[in-house]
């Protein structure tokens, strides 16, 4: 326990919270009309969550690239990469399974082996760690350099973020031809944030530059609602472009929680008991992002629906619910010897 980063531990709590009340809002945003009140109201709350996912990587990167841990090629496979195939077959056949029940009067063997495969929506997530525990013996070169991992940074930006951006932006079909052939696909994706949040953890930056990127993070949340409101309502139909964890504006917002909850929140200081509850929520998180789309489901199937209500309280009502179940049920298979095995 003495080991252990609470500011860590709080940043990880929130940005599970945060991935559920985005998929509590993130529901019904495309099936709102355009511009009205439930719409703005669920574009609001889209755009105040989407730096979970980055966090979650940014995290793992700030612990696995972290020369003082000793990893070893076997632990990648042995220990990190089994844990979450381990996941993945379980949570996916639960959820294949749920899905035919619900769906077909008999059992559906093609339809139980393609959901099975290719896993709920949000077992994406798994798929993609399991890529960067892959690739960390390599990122663990880059980021012990700091001249290196800043350069990789640099690259990662341009060509994961600020690049893709613009091109669709402008409809720059030529230039994203010409940047292709390049092939400088191993800055792309989530390598990006991986890097990244080890780099955070290990320097420092002083307060003026702390201020800076907590301007920005508001600034990237405030463009990332007025630009979807503004693309959306142009195009005539719900548009994601500006939620992409690799917007440029998300990016930023990501970085800013990173930071502030590194610099400011790591100044509370919590009794004991209370630093114990923090330490068993953080052990939850990732069960509980594992769990928390049946509970999303049993609430539609009950015939709870944000739209029926008003969303700025609908919103945050189901999502307190669907975490607290969450948090309850991953509890639970924490103190189940076999399931905590396998689930």
């Amino acid at each position: 326990m003495n080991n252990r980063i609470i500011y860590v531990d709080l940043l990880r709590i929130t940005a599970t919270f945060s991935v559920v009340l985005l998929h509590v809002a993130a529901g019904n945003w495309g099936n709102a009309a355009l511009g009205t009140y439930e719409w703005n109201v669920f574009n609001f709350y889209d755009s105040l969550v989407r730096f979970g996912v980055p966090i979650f990587v940014m995290i793992s990167g700030m612990f696995l690239l972290n020369p003082a841990k000793n990893i070893s090629y076997k632990d990648i496979y042995s220990k990190y990469i089994l844990r979450i195939v381990i996941a993945f077959i379980s949570w996916s056949l639960l959820y294949a399974a749920y899905a035919n029940i619900s769906n077909y009067d008999t059992f559906n063997r093609q339809a139980f082996i393609k959901s099975f495969m290719f896993g709920h929506y949000h077992l994406w997530y798994l798929y993609m760690i399991v890529g960067l525990y892959v690739i960390t013996p390599f990122l663990r070169k880059i980021a012990v350099d700091k001249k290196a991992a800043e350069y990789f940074l640099l690259l990662s930006v341009i060509f994961t973020s600020v690049l893709p951006i613009t091109i669709k932006i402008f409809n720059l079909t030529g230039l994203d031809i010409f940047i292709n052939k390049f092939d400088l696909f191993f800055t792309y994706g989530y390598v990006g944030y991986y890097v990244g949040g080890y780099y955070l953890s290990k320097y420092t930056f002083n307060k003026s530059i702390r201020n800076i990127i907590y301007i920005l993070g508001i600034l990237g949340l405030v463009c990332t609602y007025v630009f979807t409101n503004i693309i959306s309502l142009r195009t005539g139909k719900a548009d994601s472009t500006f939620y992409s964890y690799f917007a440029p504006n998300v990016m930023v917002v990501s970085i800013a929680v990173f930071t502030f909850f590194k610099y400011e929140v790591s100044k509370i200081k919590f009794n004991q008991n209370t630093s114990k509850f923090i330490y068993i929520l953080s052990d939850c998180s990732f069960r509980i992002y594992l769990v928390h789309d049946f509970f999303n489901m049993f609430i539609l199937k009950a015939g709870i629906n944000t739209l029926n209500y008003n969303p700025a309280l609908s919103v945050i009502f189901v999502a307190i619910t669907v975490f607290m179940g969450s948090l309850a049920t991953s509890f639970l298979i924490g103190r189940t010897p076999l399931l905590k095995r396998i689930l």
